[in-house]
């Protein structure tokens, strides 16, 4: 066996080896010295004899080489059973996804069809409940007959109960909506802080029959954010109308800062608060987490998740501070946007429509001559002031514009939609004598100068940036 392995001649073969020409080796295997010395006299000078040790080194190489063989072999079978493992795993793994997708489109449409339910029957709950209001507003008021102090009392009741339920319709909608991707942010620029104020004015006497003070704490300077004037201020709703329901004595305070790189508004309270683990649940849809003993406000569990979702959209962040019989102290933030993104993205906003809608959309853009020399007569909050003017001005003059100052760049862009060129310059000598008036009357006349440019998608450009450039030119 190790002759055949290794291709050498053996010594029990050695009387017939030695008449080979060819030969010039023989192994003595035998590991006997008589035989080696046998072999040593028969043999020819020409061949060489080796001793049994070498025999037994060259057995041990072989051993040494048969079980690499065997590891290599058994290390093939291994490699192979894994990659059957393996096919067999990710052809498991492929059925698996695609009974998952399937669950994922299933859950889906039965997620369509309960929004598409809440919003129906929302809709169709909301003209029986107005009758009835109605109704009990006229019994009320004595149109249809005199009524006595019990009767008043019980539909008071009634209608106060009419009132919640109209709220809960209007939050099941807001939520469905949310929910189904249809809740569009309509964004512009907007002051967040004449927000709050003007929020804190109508909650005043609400709060007053309480005996909860309502504070402010907000910057001198007008704080802007780029946003859907109308949601942030059903988000302000929702957080102050919360902290009034469940705040017995003592105060709310709205507050908002301005930080590098977003605007963070809070709403804090001295209410009964929550305790630490149920904090996460107040923005889940439906949960009411009882802030007060015994009979008391309960709201419907979806004011705070609708705010949190609005926010959210808007590419902000909502979380909350509370503590038992302390206090909620609900924060919010929306990002800081650099003028010249926030009017790309209004501009390009603008061109989306026009080309959805296959119609023609302007760009008017106003800018200060010679800013150097207006700014030796105003300064750059008073400037920013007279273009935030023109752009009321401008905006009054046309059905559906948009618009927005830039501070540092002193210019102002009013977007036009379904609006010609031709429409623009036939309204030009309008608008122009429509800013002059405005200039006299704050007498700014000569201290500030304007120049006027249009230009219009897609006669003069097809991107945002080639009409604003084409704008200037003209």
């Amino acid at each position: 066996k190790l002759a055949k392995k290794l291709k050498i001649p053996t010594a029990k073969e050695w009387k017939t080896l030695i008449q080979d020409k060819a030969l010039n080796e023989v192994i003595d295997v035998t590991g006997n010295d008589e035989v080696h010395a046998q072999l040593l006299k028969e043999k020819p000078d020409t061949v060489t004899l080796d001793s049994g040790l070498m025999a037994r080194v060259l057995w041990f190489l072989v051993k040494e080489y048969e079980a690499a063989e065997e590891k290599i072999r058994e290390a093939q079978e291994d490699a192979e059973a894994h990659e059957w493992g393996a096919k067999k795993t990710n052809e498991a793994i492929k059925t698996l996804y695609a009974e998952l997708e399937e669950k994922n489109k299933e859950l889906q449409e039965l997620d369509r069809l309960k929004s598409d339910f809440i919003s129906t029957v929302s809709h169709e709950l909301r003209t029986p409940l107005a009758i009835t209001k109605e109704g009990i507003s006229l019994i009320q008021d004595g149109v249809l007959g005199h009524i006595n102090e019990k009767q008043a009392k019980v539909l008071t009741t009634s209608k106060d109960s009419i009132d919640r339920l109209s709220r809960l319709i209007a939050s099941l909608l807001d939520i469905s909506k949310i929910e189904a991707g249809h809740s569009d942010i309509e964004k512009s620029l907007i002051s967040i802080t004449n927000i709050a104020k003007q929020i804190v004015s109508l909650f005043d006497a609400k709060a007053n029959d309480k005996g909860v003070e309502i504070r402010t704490k907000l910057p001198k300077k007008e704080i802007e954010a780029y946003a859907d004037q109308d949601k942030i201020i059903q988000v302000f709703t929702n957080l102050i109308s919360n902290s009034i329901k469940f705040t017995e004595k003592g105060y709310i305070e709205i507050a908002i800062e301005e930080q590098e790189n977003a605007i963070e508004c809070s709403v804090a309270d001295t209410g009964k608060g929550v305790s630490k683990n149920d904090i996460p649940k107040m923005f889940v849809k439906f949960q009411q987490i009882d802030r007060v003993h015994g009979d008391g406000e309960k709201g419907t569990g979806l004011g705070l998740s609708i705010a949190k979702n609005i926010v959210e959209a808007h590419g902000g962040e909502m979380w909350a501070e509370s503590e038992e019989n302390k206090g909620t102290k609900v924060y919010f933030t929306l990002p800081k946007y650099a003028e010249k993104l926030l009017f790309m993205e209004c501009i390009n906003k603008g061109l989306e429509k026009a080309k959805k809608a296959n119609t023609k959309m302007s760009l008017m853009v106003v800018t200060v001559d010679n800013a150097n020399k207006t700014e030796g007569l105003l300064s750059k909050e008073e400037i920013y002031s007279v273009l935030k003017g023109v752009e009321g001005v401008l905006k009054n003059s046309f059905e559906n514009a948009e618009g927005a100052a830039l501070k540092d760049s002193r210019e102002c862009v009013i977007i036009l939609p379904n609006s010609s060129k031709q429409s623009i310059l036939s309204a030009e000598g309008r608008l122009k004598q429509a800013v002059d008036d405005y200039l006299m009357h704050e007498q700014l006349t000569d201290k500030i100068k304007l120049q006027f440019g249009c230009a219009t998608y897609p006669d003069e450009a097809a991107t945002g940036e080639e009409l604003m450039k084409q704008a200037l030119k003209n």
